[in-house]
């Protein structure tokens, strides 16, 4: 009983010190229960049994953000949201944006300010029920952004939100709620800094977008996950009719991480991609599902995961497509290639279509898992180029297009830089 009462005091600290409404708090509460109640997850190749689920202890005041976050939003020139384990610190927003309708503030204020459009979708398209970890998240959740694009409004400039997380910080856990009304065309782009020697905490993220009817939605993300705690990560799109839904996900790192990307095409003529880049390095453990699950007729769906492994790192990488009975003239592509650098690393593809249609358009998987080709290597060195430089060549070859989709200079920058460093040791 005592820690259920701890437990509860650090739910109502979270709400009390963002004052926010009592329904919320309620939610909050809710979430909690469902989460002490849930049993612990089994993951099929990933074990969780010695990872615990410690979250820490709020901090009701900000730290001071990292130098390198601070330096890296000095360079942003479109809207941006930096927070610092879990409170606001700078929100950049022009103001012809906020004439438009665009709403863009942090998730916390828009419960209050914007509460009926805010209540209308948060939360619905990652439920607490459905996960051990979401359930955590939507108890203890602090930052992350409200962004709200009204109908018909086309953007071209991208608003970005930063994570700056401190060594000293408790489990984070952001969340992001992004509604584009029906032809809105907007990109979003997540960066996160997370500083290294942290706690072995529980850390649990967020994002869930609502892609109306005749809506374009890019979302891109920049993780770099250290060693130490567990971190959850579910990103999840809802399509409606004609909607299109685009997922380019980049990871550098050597942490403990289990990831779902996911977009459910609920309307005819929806389309979605999702684009995944990875690194890992040291002894990362990364457990990654990129699903898409076809519900509307006439929907299109392609991933395509990229993943580069040094020293001892570990990755799962699952692409799954599922076409539910009734989404007829579905079409799915699957591409998944993973390169171990080093003999040490080891890495799972995993494949898988699930069709419950017989009126299918196409539904096509390819996956290799597989070393460096030595006649590349070698053809390279004859030219009078190093092995060390014609290794990082062929892997720059591997990764380059998906880097150049990210949708700003500065964060395609932060990527390459986060490469050429693990690549660079």
């Amino acid at each position: 009983m005592a820690e259920a009462n701890t437990v509860s005091l650090q739910v109502h600290s979270v709400s009390s010190t963002f004052h926010e409404p009592t329904w919320l708090q309620e939610i909050r509460e809710q979430a909690w229960q469902q989460f002490d109640t849930m049993p612990e997850p089994r993951l099929e190749k990933t074990d969780l049994r010695k990872r615990g689920w410690e979250t820490g202890t709020f901090a009701a005041a900000s730290a001071k953000p990292a130098a390198e976050a601070s330096e890296y939003v000095t360079g942003v020139s479109h809207p941006i949201a930096l927070f610092a384990d879990g409170h606001l610190v700078e929100l950049k927003v022009p103001l012809e944006l906020a004439q438009q309708g665009v709403i863009f503030t942090d998730i916390h204020s828009a419960a209050e300010k914007h509460a009926d459009l805010f209540k209308k979708h948060f939360a619905t398209v990652v439920t607490k029920a459905e996960s051990k970890w979401s359930a955590l998240n939507l108890a203890l959740f602090a930052g992350g952004i409200f962004l709200y694009v009204p109908r018909g409004l086309q953007l071209e400039v991208p608003f970005e939100v930063v994570h700056a997380i401190s060594a000293d910080a408790a489990g984070s856990y952001p969340r992001s709620l992004i509604v584009a009304d029906e032809l809105a065309d907007v990109k979003v782009i997540e960066t996160s800094f997370v500083a290294s020697g942290r706690q072995k905490v529980t850390n649990s993220h967020v994002i869930e977008v609502v892609a109306k009817q005749g809506s374009r939605v890019s979302v891109a993300t920049a993780d770099e996950l250290g060693k130490g705690p567990t971190y959850f990560l579910t990103r999840r799109a809802e399509l409606h009719k004609d909607a299109q839904v685009e997922w380019l996900v980049s990871d550098v790192s050597d942490g403990f991480a289990v990831e779902l990307v996911e977009s459910v095409l609920k309307g005819a003529g929806a389309q979605s991609q999702t684009r995944v880049i990875g690194l890992g390095y040291g002894r990362e453990h990364i457990d990654l599902t990129a699903s898409m699950v076809h519900e509307g007729r006439n929907t299109e769906s392609e991933i395509i995961m990229h993943n580069v492994l040094c020293d001892r790192a570990n990755s799962i990488y699952r692409s799954r497509t599922e076409i539910v009975k009734g989404a007829v003239e579905a079409g799915s592509e699957q591409s998944d290639r993973m390169i171990m650098v080093d003999g040490t690393a080891r890495a799972d593809a995993i494949p898988m279509l699930l069709i419950d249609e017989n009126d299918v358009k196409r539904c096509g998987h390819a996956a290799s898992v597989g070393k460096i080709d030595p006649n590349q290597i070698y053809y390279l060195m004859s030219r009078g180029i190093p092995k060390a430089e014609a290794t990082k060549m062929i892997i720059w070859g591997y990764l380059h297009e998906s880097v150049e989709a990210l949708p700003s200079e500065s964060v395609r920058q932060l990527v390459t830089g986060r490469i050429e460093r693990e690549l660079g040791r």
